[in-house]
């Protein structure tokens, strides 16, 4: 039986699985690095450390459950979204990797908005100019560290750094491209607009192959370094997000709903829209001929945990559901606004932050808690309203992530919603879709569609309760109005 290698780099750690073509988790293991933090805005992950750390992510993953290395016919590599590393010729690095949470670019973003409309801009890259994005950097970059830009050979996202290392060639996706807010969205390929009136050479960017694509066969020295067979097919991987969302099981019909740190809400189009509001961004998904609305809330399950080392210290998240199931929904008008870094999508105020609201002196600890646990849910609400007002109508969500495991959260989601809530065996889906990349790119399966059927295991569904579903409907419109005027200040 083959098995498959999924590969997910992440913000502060790397996970690696190993599954067969049945969608069998036959092994895992997870290691973690750090972040260097060298200013509020300067914040940037040493590139050996991924690599060390895949390695031995994927040695612990076959060791532990004595897996025979022979079997292994591929392996593919989800990745942190728009955090990059320059190299040289060599395919070495030049300097740390930029993370995508650095904001070093603010002027540099302004830049972009002065020569590109925010409006053409949306429509050409799906995005806003922001200082997260790789093309702000770059000017920054060459702006800042001249010595660096003379020397630079090739910019490339921590999963194109990873397929360097793995086979030698010099590849990236097109969902990982799509995030740059260098790719045409339309066109399918690197702006050539955006490249022109910015002097980027285009050469310095790494060639977009289709996510599944065979990209190499591994090479004798990380042959050596994982401990499997040379002639292992290396696949091109994905976004983070991206390659979760697949795994999960995403569809026309079925939105997803990321409960990590961070919460996304991401719905399938056949079409690149891009919303004239700007309140969504668009993005490739790793299929060809499919777009993606992806909304993006900063604090999710980072929100509760936020809660929970603050003011409950010492409780497990199982606790924390079952104080906040004892209040009633609404929590008798207390609210939670989660913006503990700013109001993402679809509100866009940065600069914004969370708040409670409505205190009174009856308010009690399950109040709060279950006010954060609404709060959450409500964002999803303002997500997932704007993405069917562009997509259309799904008919369920699909919830993964470390929030997923509550069961109280999930049936908040159906009725906060009034949708169908499903969720996942696997929690670590991104992994998952990694792996299942990695399986279609091998040839064991003749699609992505019959791939997913193959390995995405649906554990169960909540239906939304009518009762619970108006009570939600009515204190959505208390909570709207108040988060209409904390983001106006």
């Amino acid at each position: 039986m083959p098995l498959f290698i999924g590969v997910d780099l992440g913000t502060t750690g790397c996970k690696a699985a190993v599954y067969d073509d049945e969608g069998g988790l036959r092994g895992e293991s997870s290691c973690e690095y750090g972040l260097i933090t060298r200013s509020a805005t300067l914040i940037e992950q040493d590139p050996h450390a991924w690599w060390s750390q895949v390695r031995r992510a994927i040695d612990d993953a076959l060791t532990a459950s004595a897996l025979d290395r022979r079997a292994v016919a591929s392996i593919a590599v989800s990745s942190q979204g728009i955090s990059f590393v320059v190299v040289d010729q060599s395919g070495q690095p030049l300097g740390n990797a930029i993370s995508w949470l650095d904001t070093r670019a603010g002027d540099e973003a302004s830049e972009i908005e002065q020569r590109f409309a925010p409006e053409e801009l949306y429509v050409l890259t799906g995005k806003r100019a922001a200082p997260f994005y790789v093309l702000p950097k770059l000017l920054w970059l060459r702006r800042h560290q001249p010595e660096v830009w003379k020397q630079a050979h090739k910019v490339l996202l921590g999963h194109d750094y990873l397929v360097s290392l793995l086979c030698g060639e010099f590849v990236t996706d097109h969902s990982l491209a799509g995030g740059t807010l260098l790719y045409d969205l339309h066109n399918l390929c690197w702006s050539e607009a955006l490249l022109g009136a910015f002097d980027i050479p285009h050469a310095l960017l790494p060639e977009i192959r289709w996510a599944g694509t065979p990209v190499g066969r591994l090479r004798a020295s990380a042959a050596e370094a994982l401990g499997i067979p040379s002639g292992t097919l290396v696949v091109v991987g994905g976004q983070d997000q991206k390659c979760a969302a697949l795994g999960a099981g995403i569809a026309d019909d079925t939105a997803t709903i990321s409960l990590g740190t961070a919460a996304a809400v991401i719905q399938l189009m056949d079409k690149p829209i891009t919303d004239p509001q700007m309140r969504i961004p668009t993005f490739t998904f790793v299929q060809p001929n499919r777009w993606l609305l992806e909304g993006v809330i900063a604090t999710g399950a980072g929100a509760l945990r936020w809660y929970r080392d603050a003011f409950a210290s010492g409780k497990t998240y199982e606790q924390l559901a079952a104080d906040a199931e004892s209040a009633a929904i609404g929590c008798e008008g207390v609210m939670f606004l989660p913006h503990l870094t700013g109001a993402a999508s679809p509100h866009w105020r940065m600069n914004s932050r969370a708040a409670f609201h409505g205190l009174h002196l009856a308010t009690s600890a399950p109040h709060l808690t279950r006010a954060v646990f609404e709060g959450v849910a409500y964002q999803v609400r303002a997500n997932l309203a704007v993405t069917q007002a562009i997509a259309g109508q799904v008919q369920s969500l699909m919830v993964f992530g470390g929030g997923a495991k509550s069961a109280f959260w999930r049936q908040m989601l159906a009725d906060v919603t009034a949708h169908a809530v499903q969720w996942t065996s696997c929690v670590e889906t991104a992994s998952l879709g990694a792996a299942l990349l990695a399986g279609f790119g091998s040839g064991a399966f003749p699609s992505l569609d019959v791939a997913q059927g193959h390995m995405v295991q649906i554990a169960a569904a909540h239906a939304p309760d009518d009762q619970a579903v108006a009570r939600y409907a009515e204190a959505y419109l208390a909570y709207q109005q108040v988060e209409q005027h904390v983001l106006a200040l």
